[in-house]
């Protein structure tokens, strides 16, 4: 029975980290609001000291399993909310004020799908994990319908002049957020999901606070109003500590790059907002038969990669018990 409660846990896990992306598109739905009154740093650091409140319990619980971290350990969770939670929030938010600006609205987003690349080399390098061929040949099949979702079939024509920045914070934080996966796979391997999570939000309040005034971008949570603090609320319960807990909880029985493309499922919910009235840049879009395409081809995509790796970690599982 332990044999087969273990082979089912495996086999749903890249479902959580699908059902995380989903949520993490969702955000966009209650951050637009706050971004008009409140500064890109302010917003990272007050959904880290809400969410933190909000799963302050499990925190609490975890402080005996969290004083055995060592030094190694205690510094690649530093690192990691240094590079995911602040770094490449606040890069990715940048690209986008300054791409809007100029009234390219796909640069960041394009670029922000180099992502899946840097997580397949970094699982290589640093996890040791193995790139098969059947994964390769899937590879191209998730980005091509990643793109089609975005963009369709049209072309997207890329300038470096006078959008170096733009270029600089976009990859900057799709690299981020890659290496992000990699140590948190490596985290996961001491701690359970709910403390790698709440260790995680406990380390961004003084790194958030820091990096507000290293930048020029400070807030104070007694500026927060009501109807903002009731966004920030919904935001930890949902898309910030929230998603962040389901996220780890499929992570921690799904290899680093499987879920990557698992996450994926952002776009597909981004896109399914955007064609509907909640849209929160504008008009309902249309959704023409290449981004349906698109989304039919990532979903398999998707699916394919995840049961690569029920297979390999099915037979990881079966191997140990039989020892």
């Amino acid at each position: 029975m332990k044999i087969f409660s273990k082979l089912n846990s495996v086999k749903i896990a890249p479902i959580f980290v699908m059902i995380a992306g989903g949520l993490w598109a969702l955000d966009a739905l209650l951050r637009s609001e706050l971004s008009n009154t409140i500064t890109p740093a302010g917003i990272v650091f007050m959904e880290h000291l809400v969410g933190f409140v909000i799963i302050s319990p499990l925190f609490f619980r975890s402080i005996k399993k969290i004083r055995t971290l060592n030094n190694k350990e205690w510094f690649v969770a530093i690192l990691l909310t240094l590079v995911s939670s602040v770094g490449a929030t606040l890069m990715f938010t940048q690209a986008l004020q300054n791409s809007f600006a100029i009234y390219d609205f796909s640069t960041p987003v394009l670029l922000q799908k180099l992502q899946p690349l840097f997580v397949i080399v970094f699982s290589r390098l640093i996890l040791k994990e193995r790139i098969g061929m059947k994964l390769l040949s899937l590879v191209p099949l998730a980005l091509i319908g990643s793109y089609m979702i975005s963009f369709g079939t049209d072309g997207v024509e890329l300038r470096l002049k006078g959008k170096e920045l733009i270029y600089i914070l976009s990859v900057g934080a799709a690299f981020c957020w890659g290496f992000g996966t990699i140590l948190s796979k490596y985290l996961l391997q001491k701690l359970s999901f709910s403390e790698a999570t709440s260790l995680r939000f406990f380390l961004a309040i003084p790194i958030s606070f820091i990096v507000m005034f290293l930048i020029n971008q400070e807030f104070y949570p007694w500026d927060v109003r009501i109807s903002e603090m009731w966004r920030f609320i919904v935001i930890g319960l949902t898309t910030g500590a929230g998603a962040i807990l389901v996220y780890y909880h499929g992570l921690k029985r799904t290899e680093a790059k499987v879920a990557t493309f698992a996450e994926l499922t952002f776009p597909i919910v981004s896109v399914l907002i955007a064609i509907t009235s909640l849209n929160p840049y504008g008009e309902p879009d249309e959704l023409s038969m290449a981004n349906a395409f698109g989304i039919a081809i990532l979903l398999l995509s998707i699916i394919a990669i995840s049961l690569e790796n029920n297979a390999k970690q099915n037979d990881k599982t079966l191997f140990r018990e039989s020892d």
